[in-house]
């Protein structure tokens, strides 16, 4: 059974080191695969205080050389920070904008994959359509698979006509293979999805890419999309 917090239970003072409460980072590591609306059911549980200083733990966590190396502990981290949005939008920002080492592509999947569309407002969607958008323009690597995560949110998870736009203009867009192959990805999701006549423009729009793409390994994988690869169920043209 998951462990609870009592809700007078109180953060322990801050040590002249700084060192995390141990009650902080046992809540970050208990909640490491738990979906964000079990872990907003249990920060409800706290007051206040003890919420932002959990906000704060996961920060400095994620900061921390050393704790990011806990895998489970940067899980509960990540899905904490994504939990509390729109509050930390901030912070996700900032997560997402970092691809200076092989590990963050590990934190932005994490990341990716704890969004869920019911836990946010329209306007707050619409926001975070937009970090992921960015977030492929600029991914330089599929390292972690969080480019391909991110394709299959805008094809598959949180799919909308809007998505299918973002994922057209990340075809031209995206500075780097990693981002047009995921936004290839994405489409092989949303062909099986959308109109007849939707469905043949995409794949047009496929083909062209095919052809024109700059990169050998986008162009082999837009043949890919359209040979019955992948998630889609295109036929054979």
């Amino acid at each position: 059974m998951k462990k609870t917090y009592n809700r007078n239970q109180k953060s322990k003072p801050k040590k002249k080191n700084k060192q995390l409460s141990s009650w902080g980072l046992r809540f970050l590591n208990e909640n490491a695969q738990y979906a964000s609306s079990s872990i907003l059911g249990e920060l409800r549980r706290l007051h206040q205080p003890q919420q932002v200083t959990l906000e704060q733990c996961a920060v400095r966590v994620l900061a921390d050389q050393s704790l990011r190396l806990d895998e489970k502990l940067r899980a509960g981290a990540v899905r904490l920070i994504v939990a509390l949005l729109p509050k930390t939008f901030p912070v996700l920002e900032k997560l997402l904008s970092d691809f200076s080492m092989p590990l963050w592509y590990e934190v932005h999947f994490t990341a990716f994959s704890s969004l869920d569309r019911s836990d946010l407002g329209e306007a707050d969607r619409r926001r975070v359509l937009a970090l992921v958008e960015r977030y492929l323009v600029n991914a330089k690597s599929d390292a972690g698979f969080a480019a391909w995560k991110a394709g299959d949110i805008l094809g598959d998870e949180w799919y909308a006509p809007e998505t299918v736009e973002i994922l057209e203009r990340l075809l031209s867009s995206a500075r780097y293979v990693a981002g047009r192959n995921a936004a290839l990805h994405g489409i092989q999701h949303a062909i099986n999805e959308v109109t007849p006549s939707e469905k043949e423009r995409l794949l047009s729009i496929v083909r062209r890419v095919a052809s024109e793409d700059p990169s050998v390994a986008v162009r082999s994988y837009a043949t890919y999309t359209l040979t019955d690869g992948g998630c889609s169920k295109a036929a054979r043209r």
